[in-house]
């Protein structure tokens, strides 16, 4: 039975979408051109361009829901538990987790296929310490996969003041800011930031950031704000609502072009940055679009895997590693290696956590879940409406 309340679910459900394609994307960067942690012998155009799609939207699209989250959580928060609250469920799963279980096997796996080290993973281990990873090193002090928590806990730190309320006004800068473009012709040019941010990204020499998810530090910057003004504005939201099918419709010609012409036609005019920027805009309306369209309500089912997401996301990559490590040497078709890397991946990381991580109160604790009590009362309340 669904159970729609005032709270925004497809929020949740969004995050639970992109997830599965981050999942997905992984799978495939075994095969496309560009160099990653391990490599198939032989790569594909169709695995690139897969590749290129989702790097459109995939990671704007995190940092979005996560302003938004921001928004939502600091309504019934004050300053300081919103950092508590951030520094255990993101800030230790990304210096524990992350740094010191998580990244070992990707670098060493890593290591071992591109010919940079020969030995077992025991005899690695002391090499991991030797310089960071990114700068010639092995030390994943990011993480490796876990950049984006990475990001969301300085992101978390360092905008607090523009997000938490002012004693004089009882509205954040943020609120104020949104009130001001809250206006239905603001919305289809609120792209305009991103690529301002992205130009002085690139006269700042910062482009170097954009290994990380293909977008540079300062345009994740402006997406995570935006996350937050999209969902502090009431008229905003209603602008969502009805010119959302059209970003939609725009999202999808704007991407069309955009491979085409990065793939195919290649004319020396063509910027990569605007094109591929109009794209990414429209699917993130459009999703938001979709989402409170038909996505705006709860069950068991989201009650249960909205829990899962984070462990999820940390697990994903590592384990998506491992497997694809040996995969990859078969003589089988790409299709083939794909499909098989993927559901092994996924029933692995199940698995994981279904008997073992949601079961262990320290491993619930460094992949970010709440105690069970209070992870529990989401799922009660939905089984009580039922």
């Amino acid at each position: 039975m669904k159970v729609i309340t005032n709270r925004q679910y497809y929020i949740d459900w969004l995050r639970v979408i992109a997830t599965i394609s981050i999942f997905l994307y992984h799978n495939s960067r075994a095969y496309d051109y560009g160099d990653w942690h391990i490599k198939n012998a032989q790569t594909t155009l169709g695995a690139t361009q897969f590749v290129e799609f989702m790097n459109m939207w995939m990671m704007p699209l995190f940092f979005i829901l996560s302003g938004a989250s921001v928004y939502y959580s600091l309504k019934s928060r004050s300053g300081g538990s919103f950092l508590k609250e951030r520094f255990l469920r993101i800030m230790i799963p990304w210096l524990i987790t992350g740094v010191f279980l998580m990244g070992p096997p990707q670098v060493y796996l890593e290591r071992l296929s591109h010919g940079q080290f020969s030995g077992n993973f025991l005899q690695f281990i002391p090499h991991y310490f030797d310089g960071f990873y990114g700068f010639g090193g092995n030390f994943a002090w990011m993480g490796v996969h876990l950049w984006y928590i990475m990001l969301l806990s300085f992101f978390s730190v360092i905008l607090l003041p523009l997000f938490l309320p002012r004693a004089r006004t009882g509205t954040s800068l943020a609120q104020s800011i949104a009130a001001k473009l809250g206006k239905p012709r603001v919305l289809p040019l609120l792209w305009v930031p991103v690529a301002v941010m992205a130009l002085i990204s690139m006269a700042l020499g910062l482009g170097v950031t954009e290994q990380m998810g293909s977008w540079d530090i300062l345009s994740y910057t402006m997406f995570f704000i935006l996350g937050y003004i999209l969902f502090a504005s009431t008229s905003l939201q209603e602008a969502v609502k009805k010119q959302g099918g059209w970003f939609l419709l725009a999202a999808v010609v704007f991407s069309a072009v955009h491979l085409i012409l990065k793939f195919s036609v290649r004319p020396a005019f063509y910027e990569d940055i605007d094109m591929r920027l109009l794209a990414t805009w429209g699917w993130i309306v459009g999703l938001l679009w979709v989402g409170g369209r038909f996505l705006n309500f709860t069950n068991r089912f989201l009650a249960h895997v909205n829990e899962m997401v984070l462990p999820f996301y940390i697990l994903h990559q590592t384990v998506i590693v491992i497997v694809a490590y040996f995969i990859v040497q078969t003589g089988l078709a790409i299709p083939v290696k794909y499909g098989i890397t993927a559901v092994l991946s996924f029933a692995v990381i199940v698995v994981l956590y279904e008997l073992i991580i949601r079961r262990v109160g320290v491993l619930r604790f460094l992949f970010g879940m709440r105690k069970e009590r209070a992870a529990t009362e989401p799922r009660r309340a939905v089984e009580r409406a039922n």
